[in-house]
């Protein structure tokens, strides 16, 4: 497995935030879709296609494990036939053996000096493909931008349409209201009007009503006046 500190633009601080979204491998964010590195805090559409680009050329240029070598067969040897001088030596104590023997003397340990492998170097097509990758995400983020910037201009456009639309349907709303109430207005003097002169014309009546019983007594009064004059 390789490291996520071994991809290109990975730090300490994405790092630990990749592994808290489940990011722990070079391999894991090769893998990984776009989609799910966005989801990681500072990682946009673009930054997450180079890093796909750099996760991949990372395990590219990891240096492979040599191959241990093969071990060989051993063969036995025939086992070989003690001679009578043999089993006499054999046959002494074994007393002998270690007043004669030399006590051994342990050397120190010498601790060797940890080595550091040299860190591969990118090769000119690695080099070559970083860049491809890089170019390829400044389009694609570019690209995404300008129609983000599209989508958002039509959206505006359209709200301000509907706003618009909002605004000329209330407007004419609100007309058709105040004409509605004029309507109901000039209804309301027109009936008002009508009632007076309905009621004019019935007093005018009355009155015509009474002037002519004034007129037909006064009559009388004097056909009766006349009358008593002949007696």
């Amino acid at each position: 497995m390789t490291a996520v500190t071994t991809v290109k633009g990975v730090g300490e601080t994405l790092a630990k935030a990749l592994a808290a979204n489940g990011f722990n491998t070079a391999e894991a964010i090769a893998k990984a879709k776009p989609a799910d590195l966005v989801k990681v805090p500072r990682i946009g559409a673009a930054r997450a296609l180079v890093l796909i680009a750099a996760a991949k050329t990372a395990i590219a240029a990891k240096p492979t494990a040599a191959k241990p070598a093969a071990a060989k067969p051993t063969t036995r040897r025939a086992p070989t036939r003690k001679t009578s001088a043999a089993k006499a030596a054999a046959a002494k104590p074994a007393a002998a053996k270690t007043s004669a023997a030399k006590p051994a003397v342990k050397k120190p340990a010498v601790a060797k000096p940890a080595t550091r492998k040299p860190a591969a170097r990118k090769t000119v097509a690695a080099a070559a493909a970083d860049k491809r990758a890089a170019a390829a995400a400044e389009k694609s983020a570019a690209e995404a931008a300008r129609k983000a910037a599209e989508e958002k201009a039509a959206a505006e456009a359209a709200a301000a349409k509907a706003r618009k639309k909002a605004k000329a349907k209330a407007k004419a709303e609100k007309a058709a209201k105040k004409l509605q109430e004029m309507e109901a207005a000039f209804s309301k003097a027109k009936d008002k009007v009508k009632a007076k002169s309905k009621k004019d014309k019935k007093s005018k009546k009355d009155d015509k009503k009474k002037d002519q019983k004034k007129k037909d007594g006064k009559k009388k009064d004097k056909k009766k006046d006349k009358k008593k004059a002949k007696k």
